[in-house]
Order: C-alpha cells, then sequence, then structure tokens
C-alpha cells in the first residue's frame, strides 16, 4: 500500500522491478506505488502489469503542510507546491471511489514521545486535518510501534478506517505491514471500495 521507487522517489534505492520482483518473492499478491508528489501514468503501470504475475497499482503521497497524504485513485500528475490538505480534499471532492489517509501521523515520536512534544490527545483529536481525509495509516513499517500505537489510538477516536504500508525504500523494508483483503483486487476503484467497506485486516508480515 506504500512504495517508493526511484527515479520518481528520488529518496528510494528500489527500482520498480526490484520492488516488484521482491514482493513476489516474499508471497505478496498485490503492491501499491505511491511516490512522492507524483503519480504513475496507466501507461507506466500497464507496462509493468505486462511484464509480471502481481497486481501492481498506483498512488500517491502528496507531501501537505500538515503532514504527508495518501491518496488513492485519483491522477494528481505531479505536484510541484506544498499544498495543505484542505486543498487536496477540495481537488478530489467527496467523491466515494477516492481515498484519503494521512501516512505515518506520529512518526517524530521515533525521536520524541508525546509528554517531549507537550502535545495532549484533546490536542491531537481537534486537529482540522481529520475532516478532509478518509483514513490514517495506523502500520507503518519506518516508524516505531509506539508512534503506531497512537495512530491507532487517534483513528479509532476519530471514527476513521485504519490502514497499514511498509513505507518501503529498500528492498527488506517490502512487506513490513500489509493489508489482507477478503475480496481480491484488481484495480485501484476495487481497491477504494474495499477500504471504505472495511473488508480487510492489517498485520506487520515482515519482521
Amino acid at each position: 500500500m506504500h512504495i517508493h521507487t526511484n527515479p520518481k522517489s528520488p529518496c528510494s534505492n528500489l527500482t520498480p522491478e526490484s520492488a516488484i520482483k521482491e514482493a513476489i518473492d516474499i508471497g505478496l499478491d498485490g503492491i501499491v506505488f505511491t511516490e512522492h508528489n507524483i503519480t504513475w501514468t496507466n501507461e507506466e503501470i500497464n507496462k509493468l502489469r505486462e511484464k509480471y504475475d502481481i497486481i501492481i497499482l498506483k498512488g500517491i503521497e502528496i507531501t501537505a503542510r500538515e503532514g504527508d497524504i495518501l491518496v488513492y485513485n485519483y491522477d494528481f500528475g505531479e505536484i510541484a507546491d506544498l499544498p495543505y490538505v484542505k486543498d487536496i480534499r477540495n481537488i478530489v471532492g467527496n467523491n466515494p471511489n477516492v481515498f484519503i489517509a494521512w501516512a505515518h501521523p506520529f512518526r517524530e515520536f521515533l525521536v520524541v514521545g508525546i509528554s517531549d512534544l507537550g502535545i495532549d490527545m484533546d490536542e491531537i483529536l481537534n486537529r482540522e486535518i481529520f475532516k478532509y481525509i478518509d483514513g490514517i495509516e495506523v502500520l507503518n513499517g519506518l516508524v516505531s510501534k509506539r508512534a503506531n500505537r497512537l495512530a491507532k489510538s487517534v483513528c479509532k477516536k476519530k471514527n476513521l478506517i485504519c490502514i497499514s504500508g511498509s513505507d518501503a525504500h529498500e528492498l527488506d523494508q517490502i512487506g513490513r505491514c500489509v493489508m489482507n483483503f477478503k475480496n481480491k483486487i484488481h484495480n485501484e476503484l476495487e481497491l477504494v471500495k474495499n477500504l471504505f467497506k472495511g473488508e480487510f485486516e492489517i498485520e506487520y508480515f515482515r519482521k
């Protein structure tokens, strides 16, 4: 649900091909490329789909002013500015075929804890960002379990949808956090529909 590849995401050491092969080798049924501020074109994705026997989908991770935002089933092309989450929602609208999630919302807890930041739960729960998102990434492969637990607690308190993603930039990061869907997913629209239905489970997969 959350994979970055080079050159579209320069911070990644993965090529699309290496990411796909690793996903196949460890037994995943599908992956989603979510590059930073750029969406794969249909033509590019289809070329990969023709070469590999695995479900390959595309999303995007947008660097917003309030944090990183994952969007599924909407083609933003390339984003050059630094939008607010409200701007992202205004572009997408109340489209039931698009899913917007806050990625790794408490990543800073790798370094400091909630008490060190002087933030309390009421302050977190009153943030405006919750007006514009559908879910929260509560299992992220690159943050601490403590940060993930806080994200899950906040997600449930706000009655949002809890999702999971490895946030892979290296081979051994692929599959750290996965989503097990009850139904077979063939495309981005089916992905979003199953997210809204809640017909899945999230889990740590690869140690």
